[in-house]
């Protein structure tokens, strides 16, 4: 049995569409929401961010959205771009001083270079776990950038080589593996952090929407005790701080923005961080009065922005 196929609509057939379910078009005329729909964004992409808005449950106009203007789904479609270049700016940071931290950690512990990576591929072996890693360097191998280092060391990496031909997913399976040989319970969690950072880095490099479902209660589990910890120490309440981190989009950006300040270590690129983090707070806070109407929107882009403030302007 196959499903029913939707038919594709052309521009001016979805903005129809789109006034039917509700969708005003008070703020920007349907000739130029048609024509932002064939220059800029396409509707699956742009329809999505419809999700953070109610829909009347009675009345004359039961079904349709309330106070849902067409120029706010372009609005949020330009923040979460911003959002999205900004985080994967981070976390590109982030991955680079994660393995500079790393590599400190072993250097300090006096361990050479070759013997932690020695057991950790005798760990993968033991659990049957090599094939995996085995994959991953196997497309590093016939890859530009990496190829002559998988090659050159074939299985007798030393650290320094081994945390640039390895994928993030790996990397972090790896600070893992040394946070446990070490019972470093601080790296551990950081550990645990990264996979949330990982899943957010991955849907900001394959430009998926991110703000487009912000409803509480989206997380299968609770951010970090040292993530709720640190935005506690905002003044924001904890009622607030609860509902917030419970949506899993907004609870890994607040994870990411926790572990870049706490890993990184670079004061020219934490200013560097700080001033593109208030840009994106300020076009967060330009069209903000949109949402007067809808607290769910509006009370989650100020929780954003809220943390900003409090942890990266002593960075400016």
């Amino acid at each position: 049995m196959y499903k029913e196929l939707k038919p594709m609509l052309a521009a001016n057939e979805l903005i129809e569409h789109l006034s039917e379910k509700g969708v005003k078009f008070d703020m920007i005329s349907k000739e130029n929401a048609q024509k932002y729909l064939e220059e800029n964004n396409n509707y699956f992409k742009l329809s999505s961010y419809r999700k953070s808005f109610s829909k009347y449950d009675k009345g004359d106009n039961i079904g349709k959205y309330i106070n849902l203007d067409f120029k706010m789904l372009i609005d949020l479609s330009i923040i979460d771009m911003r959002i999205r270049k900004t985080m994967l700016s981070i976390v590109l940071d982030l991955e680079h001083y994660t393995k500079v931290k790393l590599l400190s950690i072993i250097e300090n512990e006096n361990k050479d270079g070759y013997t932690i990576v020695e057991d950790y591929l005798q760990y993968l072996k033991d659990n049957n776990e090599y094939e995996y890693l085995e994959n991953e360097l196997h497309k590093n191998k016939t890859g530009t950038y990496c190829g002559d280092l998988v090659t050159k060391y074939d299985e007798e990496y030393p650290i320094w080589v081994f945390l640039e031909i390895i994928p993030f997913g790996r990397l972090i399976k790896f600070y893992r593996y040394v946070a446990e040989k070490l019972q470093n319970r601080k790296m551990i969690d950081e550990s645990y952090m990264l996979m949330d950072v990982r899943e957010l880095r991955n849907a900001c490099a394959h430009n998926n929407c991110i703000i487009n479902d912000l409803k509480a209660n989206t997380s299968k589990y609770s951010a970090n005790y040292r993530v709720q910890n640190e935005v506690a120490k905002t003044g924001i309440s904890k009622k607030v701080r609860d509902n917030k981190l419970s949506n899993i989009r907004i609870k890994q950006l607040i994870t990411l923005l926790y572990l870049n300040k706490n890993i990184t270590t670079s004061e020219g690129i934490l200013r560097y961080q700080a001033k593109i983090l208030n840009e994106l707070k300020d076009r967060i806070e330009h069209h903000i009065d949109y949402y007067n109407t809808n607290e769910l929107i509006q009370t989650s882009l100020n929780f954003l922005n809220k943390i900003i403030d409090n942890w990266y302007n002593n960075n400016i």
